[in-house]
Parts: C-alpha cells; sequence; structure tokens
C-alpha cells in the first residue's frame, strides 16, 4: 500500500522526505500550540544535547525548509502517547510549502481523496473552512467565552445546546438559526457553498466562500466533485489551521484516517514567508482495521508424512506464480491459522484441477 501511495505522490512531482527518528527537543519545546498532545518521550544524547523521539513530521519539513517552494511527500513512524501509552504508530503524509494558491490547495485536496480512493472506493472526504466559521462568529460579534462554547457545540453538531444558548441569552435566536443552518449543512461542496451564501455578512466571510468556490472549480477538474462533501462541523484545531480543513473516512471505522489542511501561521511563526497546507494519514488505524479480517495466507497447503516434497514444492509455487499467497504446513501440527482455503496436497495436483 505505501508503495502505491508512494507512487501516486510521485506522479504529482512530490519528492520524498526521510528524517531521522529524532529530533531537537526544543523544536516541540518552541512549537508546543501546534502539537496535539503534551506528553513528548525525550533522552539526552551522548554530547548533552535534550532529544525527543518525534511525535510529528509537519514540524521537521518545515525547519529544514529554506523558505523556497516544496512538495514532499513522507512515510514516517511518530510516537504518539494513545490511550495512556506510548505507541509507534506509521504515518503517510504530504506537505506542499510557497506560494499556495488555488490550485495547489486543490492539489492538495486531490490528493487526499486519491489516497483514500486507493484504500476503498467508498471513501467520504468531508471539508470545512475554519476562516469562513472564525468569520462567521465575528461578525455575531460573540465574547471569547460564549465563542468558545458556541465552537464545541458545532463541532459536537449540538443543536440543542444552540437553542439553549438561546434561551440564555448568550445567543439571539437569529444566531442560533444561522448556526443550526451551518451545524446541519452536509452537501456536495459546491452545493453546499451556493446554500451556506446567505449566512455571509461580512467582506471576510465572502472572501473565504469566493476561495473555497475556487477550490470547488478546480475540485470538479479533478473529477472529485461527487466525493468532497461541506461539513462546516470540522472546526478542530482552530488556532493551526487557518483556512480549509479536511477530514477522510472509510467505511467500517468511525474515526478519520486522514486529517489535513491549511496552517500557514506555522511558517511565518518560524520566519518563513510561505504558506502550507498537507495532510497525514494514519496507517496504524489502517493496520488495527485490517487485522480484523487479515489472513495468513490465502492457501493453507498442508501435506502427511509421505509426500513427494519436490512435487509440493512445485505445486505451491504454482499457486504462488497465480497471485497467491501459500502457506505449507504438515499435517497435524498446532499452528493457529486463518487462510482462504485449505487443501490436502496429493502427488500430482495441479492449480486447475482445484480450481485455483
Amino acid at each position: 500500500m505505501q508503495e502505491r501511495l508512494n507512487r501516486l505522490y510521485e506522479q504529482y512531482g512530490y519528492r520524498k522526505f526521510k528524517m531521522s527518528r529524532f529530533e531537537d527537543y526544543d523544536l516541540y519545546a518552541q512549537n508546543r500550540d501546534f502539537l496535539r498532545q503534551d506528553r513528548i518521550i525525550t533522552f539526552t544524547d551522548a554530547d548533552g544535547a535534550l532529544k525527543a523521539l518525534k511525535p510529528d513530521i509537519t514540524l521537521s519539513i518545515m525547519k529544514s525548509n529554506g523558505g523556497d517552494s516544496e512538495k514532499v511527500y513522507y512515510n514516517e513512524n511518530v510516537c504518539r502517547e494513545v490511550g495512556g501509552a506510548f505507541r509507534e504508530i506509521l504515518q503517510v503524509g504530504v506537505e506542499s510549502v510557497g506560494q499556495i494558491d488555488p490550485y495547489a490547495e486543490a492539489e492538495v485536496i486531490a490528493l487526499a481523496a486519491r489516497s483514500l480512493e486507493q484504500l476503498s472506493p467508498k471513501y467520504v472526504l468531508a471539508l470545512s473552512d475554519v476562516s469562513f466559521v472564525g468569520s462567521l462568529l465575528d461578525q455575531m460579534g460573540l465574547s471569547a467565552p460564549v465563542r468558545g462554547k458556541v465552537l464545541g457545540l458545532v463541532a459536537r453538531k449540538n443543536v440543542p445546546g444552540l437553542c439553549v444558548l438561546a434561551e440564555r441569552g448568550e445567543l439571539t435566536g437569529e444566531q442560533a438559526d444561522g448556526l443550526r443552518e451551518l451545524v446541519e449543512l452536509y452537501a456536495p461542496l459546491k452545493e453546499g457553498i451556493g446554500r451556506v451564501g446567505r449566512l455571509a455578512k461580512s467582506n471576510a466571510a465572502w472572501e473565504a466562500l469566493r476561495q473555497l468556490s475556487l477550490t470547488a472549480g478546480l475540485l470538479e477538474s479533478f473529477g472529485l466533485e461527487e466525493r468532497v462533501r461541506l461539513d462546516f462541523s470540522l472546526v478542530n484545531s482552530m488556532d493551526y489551521y487557518n483556512g480549509v480543513i479536511f477530514q477522510g473516512f472509510l467505511p467500517g471505522l468511525h474515526t478519520p484516517v486522514l486529517s489535513g489542511g491549511r496552517y500557514d501561521n506555522l511558517p511565518r511563526k518560524m520566519g518563513k514567508q510561505v504558506g502550507a497546507i498537507g495532510f497525514a494519514l494514519s496507517m496504524g488505524l489502517l493496520e488495527e482495521r485490517a487485522d480484523g479480517g487479515r489472513f495468513d495466507a490465502d492457501v493453507l497447503l498442508t501435506y502427511g508424512p509421505d509426500a513427494e516434497l519436490a512435487g509440493l514444492a512445485a505445486f505451491a509455487e504454482a499457486l504462488r506464480a497465480s497471485g497467491r499467497s501459500v502457506r505449507c504446513e504438515r499435517a497435524g501440527g498446532s499452528a493457529q491459522l486463518r487462510c482462504r482455503t485449505e487443501l490436502r496436497y496429493r502427488s500430482g495436483m495441479t492449480p486447475e484441477e482445484v480450481g485455483l
């Protein structure tokens, strides 16, 4: 799967980014507001420098960037706390750095969709724009505490909670109605943009919609207009992202396997006058999903003590040449195996004879 994804990214001119397992701890200490976790495994190097097992790849890419345009992809392990314990998780991702115009933005979103397509034709890519949501809240003139409550309710699609705020006088009825419409919107990208336009009452909100419309038109040219859904409940990490944000979902999984968006604030904090957009695909989640239906081999080929071993080897190789995985085991063994098909080998067997 990684090889297929790598080929996909290389078709678009992205080069592979490779880094050490370790990074200077200072990089994470200085950018904690951009990390998604508080705890990091650290150690002292032989020269006395404080190092960390990397919890993030994007920060390292931005650190190495010289302020120039750059398109990279990566396959790297990150060390993160999951369920109270640290785990090493494989991530595959893409980052585009430089002058991020509507094409560059749409290209990364298209790569996210194509990545999901490699995993399942029934994927869904949900997309939002935190600058549009932020502009709507700005035009409402909400206090910081109420704004925080509203964002939490929007993220959970909690319409009754918005009604409670209106009953308490923290929102006007008109504001609660507009936010309800925002929360309940889930539609193909172009259709959704058309429906939400009436909520925009400021230049900033209109500009955010205009940019989103340009992106939608380009995604249509990529042939993806039917696979991207507008969902403004994606408002997480508004301090990290500053524009479009998206998440990818696969059948049978209730959490996103892919997350990404526009994050111009990070390079600017590092003193680099460039924009940036990217995404990460959590291969760890996919491995957990695959474990439930994983087989040890397509064919379990058992043989007795008197089997003709040369014929067994030739038969197994013929099956492998047809694209099947084959595990050979002496009959009566205690191994607990899950295989699609089990065959008992006998001399002279052919793949055609057993329907394989």
